[in-house]
């Protein structure tokens, strides 16, 4: 009887060990391909009540192509407002991906979170003016793309 006990757990760690190489974060090789925005979400911080959907309420556009060479492409589009064009590279840790533009000294963080073809991007650190005529404000911001 106790020898059952102990190879329930075992089969489940063995079962688990093989659908995932650690059960967390996404695999660099599964972003590769391109994906695009279906929302783009500003949640302000001081009152999370206040967002944004870019996508849906401005008819904004967000292009990512990762490549296999760990480089990417973004490409937004804003109504009335020129293309904006992005390259550089980019690494991926755990649930962590990490954006380098080449034209830019800083990286971007983002949490991320891979369910099949829907990928999603979270980023706590974010500005944004909820109002063109306030100032921008702390915000969160979520990505949800699809590919």
């Amino acid at each position: 009887m106790k020898l059952r006990h102990l190879t329930t757990p075992a089969l489940a760690l063995i079962l688990m060990s093989a659908c995932s190489d650690d059960g967390t974060g996404v695999d660099p090789d599964d972003l590769a391909g391109t994906w695009t925005a279906t929302s783009i979400v500003f949640t302000s911080v001081a009152d999370p009540t206040v967002s944004v959907d870019l996508v849906a309420e401005e008819q904004a556009g967000l292009t990512f192509t990762f490549g296999d060479d760990d480089t990417y492409t973004l490409v937004f589009t804003f109504p009335g407002e020129e293309i904006e064009n992005e390259t550089g590279t980019y690494v991926v840790s755990g649930s962590t991906l990490t954006l380098s533009p080449s034209d830019q000294e800083e990286s971007d963080n983002f949490a991320i979170v891979r369910d099949g073809n829907s990928l999603t991007l979270t980023a706590n650190d974010e500005d944004f003016a909820f109002d063109d005529e306030a100032d921008e404000e702390p915000a969160t911001l979520v990505v949800m793309l699809t590919r």
